[in-house]
């Protein structure tokens, strides 16, 4: 087995992982999150994550933001996020994010079911992301 192929394999285990994450979510449980007029921080937190993927350029993401986000299309647009085009900043903005404690995976999951598993996608993304930079990085290297 090449280091090539082994890399491609890395990659593709990180995005399918990611994808994995959004299997927990159903409409109702999303409907569920909306709701909250003032939701647990924990989601808040996992929201914000949500924020730097699809606002980057906005420095503090409200609640607000992310019940518009949950519309009728924001499954969708999780599973169809583009990740290849995700800039260095973005992800280190949001690898920050996930290691705050309210981020921590058994903390999300005992609070909601559906956090978590956007948790479970936000960090396969940063994980998918640092395996694509350091390709991008090997591939610099020997050019």
């Amino acid at each position: 087995m090449t280091s090539t192929s082994t890399d491609e394999e890395t990659t593709l285990a990180a995005l399918e992982a990611a994808k994995a994450g959004l299997n927990v979510l159903t409409k109702a449980s999303i409907t569920e999150i909306r709701s909250f007029a003032r939701p647990p921080k924990v989601c808040e937190t996992v929201f914000e994550g949500i924020g730097i993927l699809f606002q980057p350029s906005k420095t503090k993401f409200e609640w607000s933001d992310a019940k518009s986000l949950m519309n009728d299309h924001f499954l969708s647009r999780l599973l169809e996020f583009d990740i290849n085009n995700i800039s260095d900043m973005t992800l280190a903005r949001l690898e920050v994010l996930l290691n705050r404690d309210e981020c921590q995976l058994d903390r999300v999951k005992s609070t909601s079911l559906a956090c978590y598993g956007i948790c479970m996608w936000l960090r396969g993304i940063v994980a998918y992301g640092k395996i694509r930079q350091h390709l991008e990085q090997q591939k610099q290297i020997q050019t």
